[in-house]
């Protein structure tokens, strides 16, 4: 992916958080400028001796301390962000860089079920919020590979994957991620049940010819905009 970006010649600055011992990082700095973000200081000390040069940029900092800005969070220049992520707070990473203007693409590994939400499409089970969101403002998000256990040390007990994502130019419109979230919030419920809430929805189910017995995996990214739309006109 990030030699996809390099042929388009577009201008970018890889974002990588927890670099660690900076195997990644070195691979990333033969063709980028970097910028990292590790929270232990004695890695901050041993990565600033290894890379001395001015294509690397290095934060001791925890990146979820960091005020969420949608027109830059983590950088004030477009940015592709590369990260092997903790399992614990992964999917608000990714779901803040998707809510990032200046983010336009990230490849991460997480634990391969959190990367199947974030891949998946209507109609698979593990097609959820974290899909819609992530299909809103993507133009193609491909799951490259799932990684065993063993390749860690120490070994973890999970399964992981890394997938990308290469955003398009969308925003997740104020409420619509509200809205998304309480379609979703009891899957085996119907959709109408977990909105029950709308007014009219029935009406708004008929127009869009949505059936009123579909769960909520079971309707489009597209189809989702859609009721959202006609909530806003009303």
């Amino acid at each position: 992916m990030l030699e996809e970006y390099k042929s388009e010649n577009i201008s970018l600055d890889i974002i990588e958080i927890g670099p660690g011992l900076g195997d990644l990082s070195v691979k990333i700095l033969d063709c980028f400028s970097l910028v990292a973000y590790e929270i232990d200081r004695r890695l901050c000390k041993y990565l600033t001796n290894r890379f001395s040069t001015d294509k690397f940029k290095l934060y001791n900092k925890d990146v979820l301390s960091i005020e969420f800005n949608k027109n830059g969070w983590l950088h004030n220049k477009p940015y592709i962000l590369v990260s092997n992520l903790p399992y614990y707070i992964a999917t608000r990473i990714v779901l803040n860089a998707l809510k990032d203007k200046m983010c336009k693409g990230m490849i991460v590994m997480t634990q391969k079920e959190v990367a199947y939400k974030f891949c998946a499409d209507a109609q698979n089970n593990d097609f959820c919020a974290i899909s819609v969101l992530t299909q809103s403002v993507s133009q193609k998000t491909t799951l490259i590979a799932i990684v065993p256990p063993n390749a860690f040390k120490p070994i973890p007990k999970v399964e992981s994957a890394i997938f990308s994502i290469k955003k398009n130019d969308n925003e997740i419109k104020d409420g619509f991620e509200t809205m998304v979230k309480e379609a979703f919030s009891y899957p085996r419920k119907k959709l109408i049940k977990n909105l029950s809430h709308i007014k009219n929805l029935d009406l708004i189910f008929k127009k869009l010819n949505i059936q009123n017995n579909a769960r909520a995996h079971q309707i489009t990214t597209i189809q989702y905009h859609q009721i959202f739309e006609n909530l806003y006109q009303k």
